[in-house]
């Protein structure tokens, strides 16, 4: 069905740096393929390769040829090849624009010509099967991270193409929406449906593939079964091994946040009912649950981003809504769960250096220091807006922990990242902690939040159903129960 001919690539304006070099690879009919590999090692350019968007869209020089179902990606429109290859884009936002989660679902079938009944039919098809029912009427942007990708999947889902390619699909999604996925793309693949997965959350996915294919540094390092993968997947690090956690006790410091009785709607819908906790001085703490649970909401009005319907939030003993703009993100800063929403400058030195121009008068050797703590040496001169959407997130989160603020909140700082950096993500939490720095992250990842934080407040439906350390809230059965949290059948590490 598709095959690679000595494929190397380089985007426009960057002709010094292939990002593809002499990739050869066939995908037959039938087959459910994985491909994986470090944040920024070609994936999703590889990607653009299946349905067209390399050459016709996004330029560049291209050496090589791409077939699919025999005829060359050059010789054919994006158009020619919508019906044979459905593409889910690593970022959700920039593929959702209708006014309804049902018109965004119905667009690709009107625009294939079919009668009114026929889309009804399968809009409630692929929203039963992927659980999204009850999202229909809503409006793609008032979602959450997860319930977005979720929709995105189901707009091309729908238009039942041969080959199925989907970029990061596990990304923000909770274990219930995961789980749901890993089941309908096996149940597609048994059907002889040909599915390609780029994904980094692998540790569960690859028990469902046919084939891994490891990418490095735009070569493939690997292309075997998944069984004989693990030991690569182990050596490169995409699955994370975290250091085991101090178990001393360390003395807390002084409340720095309180929140009180926070309640907030939102298009008439109940997101916060009567939320309360405090924060202390040096506590790293994971906010968990759901897709849709009110995650996102509730750490938009720490630093005043959302005002409250009712309730308080007090910052360093200050109401946060009394302060100003300034003053409420240098004490709580703020890393997005869309690194794009964050940036402004064109290029990744720049990013920094606002943040480490907060911090104090010698910014550039900050920017030297943080570049290297999260490994953007490299990138220090590109653009933040065409970098992998891992490598997004990396300078995302170091813009704002170069500012050293009070507490550092972060959304979802897992999503795109290898187990490498994962890895590197929870020490570099920890150290912050060892030295007084407050931590919020929220997370799906319980893994990640079980090696990297202390406490875990535990979301449910917009209120708290769990507050107090992983290791007796990720065994909490009524948590379980109620689907608040995932329930483990594998050893958390550490």
């Amino acid at each position: 069905m598709i095959r690679f001919t000595n494929i190397s690539y380089c985007y426009p304006d960057t002709a010094d740096r292939r990002v593809l070099d002499g990739i050869n690879l066939s995908i037959h009919d039938g087959e459910y393929v994985l491909i994986c590999g470090r944040s920024g090692s070609g994936k999703s350019t590889l990607g653009y390769l299946f349905n067209g968007l390399i050459p016709h869209f996004l330029g560049g020089e291209l050496q090589g040829s791409v077939h699919v179902n025999g005829a060359d990606t050059r010789e054919v429109t994006i158009a020619d090849l919508l019906r044979k290859v459905g593409l889910v884009f690593q970022n959700a936002d920039a593929q959702l624009f209708s006014s309804t989660v049902e018109n965004e679902i119905a667009f690709g079938l009107e625009s294939l010509g079919l009668t009114a009944r026929k889309i009804g039919g399968q809009i409630h098809s692929v929203a039963e099967t992927l659980g999204i029912g009850d999202l229909l009427h809503r409006s793609p942007m008032s979602l959450s991270g997860g319930e977005k990708r979720i929709v995105a999947i189901a707009s091309v889902l729908c238009l039942d193409p041969p080959l199925l390619l989907l970029d990061e699909p596990f990304a923000h999604l909770d274990w219930q929406a995961a789980r749901r996925l890993r089941d309908t793309l096996s149940k597609l693949h048994w059907k002889g449906k040909t599915v390609v997965v780029i994904e980094q959350r692998v540790r569960s996915l690859i028990e469902d593939v046919s084939r891994c294919v490891l990418v490095e540094q735009g070569k493939i390092l690997y292309d075997g079964t998944p069984d004989e993968a693990h030991s690569v997947l182990h050596s490169q690090h995409l699955l994370p091994r975290y250091q085991q956690k101090n178990k001393t006790e360390r003395p807390m410091g002084e409340p720095i946040l309180s929140v009180e009785n926070l309640t907030c709607e939102q298009e008439g819908r109940e997101i916060l009912n009567g939320i309360s906790f405090e924060v202390r001085r040096g506590e790293s703490l994971a906010i968990v649950g759901r897709n849709g649970s009110g995650k996102t909401t509730l750490i938009k009005h720490l630093n005043g981003l959302r005002r409250p319907g009712s309730g308080s939030v007090k910052l360093m003993g200050r109401d946060v809504f009394k302060m100003s703009s300034a003053e409420r993100a240098s004490r709580a800063g703020m890393c997005f769960q869309n690194p794009n929403d964050q940036f402004f400058k064109n290029r990744v030195r720049e990013e920094l250096l606002v943040g480490a121009r907060v911090r104090g008068p010698d910014a550039q050797a900050a920017v030297e220091e943080i570049s290297a703590l999260f490994e953007l040496e490299d990138l220090l001169e590109r653009s933040p807006y065409k970098l992998s959407e891992g490598q997004k997130k990396r300078v995302a989160f170091a813009s704002i922990a170069a500012m050293r603020p009070e507490i550092l909140v972060i959304d979802e700082p897992t999503v795109g990242q290898d187990g490498r950096f994962l890895e590197t993500i929870s020490r570099l939490v920890r150290s912050l902690q060892e030295h007084g720095q407050t931590t919020i992250i929220v997370t799906h990842d319980l893994e990640f939040a079980h090696a990297t934080t202390e406490r875990w407040i535990v979301l449910h439906e917009g209120k708290v159903v769990g507050d107090g350390s992983p290791e007796k809230l990720y065994h909490d059965q009524e948590l379980i129960r109620m689907g608040a949290i995932e329930e483990v059948h594998h050893a958390i590490s550490p």
